[in-house]
């Protein structure tokens, strides 16, 4: 496959903005609590090893991983950003699944959808199984729809969903963006540096001056990015390297990083709860 110059600064922006936004995590994990030396490096290795098992699991079945990452990513995609609902609704709990669902199905589900001629190529890069995905594409595009038209009756937060309307709405220039271009958009703008915000504000630091583990944390993913970009190199020409490099880095760090942030932090930290 062919990678464009917009497609190459989206991976690049992935790389440089995106990722990085999991760089506090080992602050986080012991946020409100005293912390000795020992604790921290053994959730750093605990946090490493999934990553790493993760990792593997991407190298060995590929097409398994890309569906457990697209699947995960709708469920934190969604309850990354505030999701205003009505409490005394009866049916809140259909309302908070289906706007979870939306919102993190937006790169997910829909812009797969919208671009899946250009879509299928990638998808094909990263060695998945394009049939399957055809097939469940169908089921998961009738699920979002639906829960789109839940969302759009009871969510209350008009910024978030001003901001997801209009990203669907460039979905359909296709003259002008690439799939790559506007995930890129989607998981750096509305996603990565929110969290990061709101992380830094969690620890206490300043957004402008991360501490010194942010820093290094950050360049070790890049790190990480290049090494095993060049490694898939080795069978692979360079615009499937790059893709297989980045999104499986993506996947492994993914799964400590949602492990935390949606199932750990939600049961100490009132702020990372849906409210």
């Amino acid at each position: 496959m062919t990678l464009s110059l917009v497609d190459y600064l989206s991976l690049l922006a992935i790389v440089i903005i995106g990722i990085p936004h999991g760089a506090l995590d080992l602050d986080l994990a012991i946020a409100g609590n005293s912390a000795t030396t020992q604790r921290r490096s053994t959730i750093f290795v605990i946090y490493l090893a999934i990553a790493f098992v993760s990792f593997i699991s991407w190298y060995l079945t590929p097409s398994i991983a890309l569906g457990v990452f697209l699947l995960l990513s709708t469920v934190h995609f969604g309850r990354a950003n505030p999701l205003l609902l009505d409490y005394k609704n009866k049916n809140r709990p259909v309302i908070l699944i289906g706007s979870i669902i939306f919102q993190g199905g937006l790169t997910t589900i829909f812009l797969p959808w919208v671009y899946w001629s250009e879509t299928k190529i990638i998808f094909a890069a990263l060695d998945a199984y394009i049939p399957a995905f055809q097939i469940i594409g169908i089921f998961a595009v009738l699920v979002w729809l639906l829960a789109a038209f839940v969302a759009s009756l009871h969510h209350r937060n008009v910024r978030l969903y001003l901001s997801l309307t209009i990203l669907m709405g460039l979905a359909f220039f296709k003259e002008l963006f690439t799939p790559l271009c506007l995930f890129s958009i989607f998981f750096c703008v509305l996603h990565s540096i929110p969290h990061y915000l709101k992380a830094s504000d969690e620890i206490g630091t300043s957004p402008r001056k991360p501490p010194i583990g942010f820093l290094v944390n950050t360049v070790a993913a890049w790190i990480i990015v290049a090494t095993v970009s060049i490694f898939f190199y080795q069978n692979q020409n360079l615009n499937t390297s790059a893709l297989n490099g980045i999104f499986s880095v993506l996947f492994a760090l993914t799964i400590p990083h949602m492990i935390l942030v949606d199932l750990l932090l939600p049961n100490r930290l009132t702020r990372w709860r849906i409210t």
